[in-house]
């Protein structure tokens, strides 16, 4: 079940580059998520030292909570609505 399949080869914490892997985004892309400003997009991280973890549970719950969100906004695009 997604997003288990994606993330089933990866260990309790992921660093920058196994999300970037694990979601095909850039590196840079992730680190913009964790740094946002923007609470409702940050994706949650810890920074230790200057590597950046992120724990696969709250991985799976962002990706299940924003995959939602960006469903229903495609769907009242194609309706015309917002």
């Amino acid at each position: 079940m997604w997003p288990d399949s994606i993330l089933r080869h990866y260990g309790d914490m992921l660093s920058v580059a196994d999300v970037s892997r694990a979601l095909k985004l850039e590196p840079r892309n992730v680190r913009g998520l964790l740094t946002s400003s923007d609470a409702a997009i940050r994706l949650p991280g810890v920074k230790i030292g200057k590597s950046w973890r992120i724990a696969r549970d709250q991985l799976r719950v962002y990706l299940i909570v924003h995959h939602n969100e960006d469903s229903a906004l495609t769907q009242n695009a194609q309706r015309g609505t917002s």
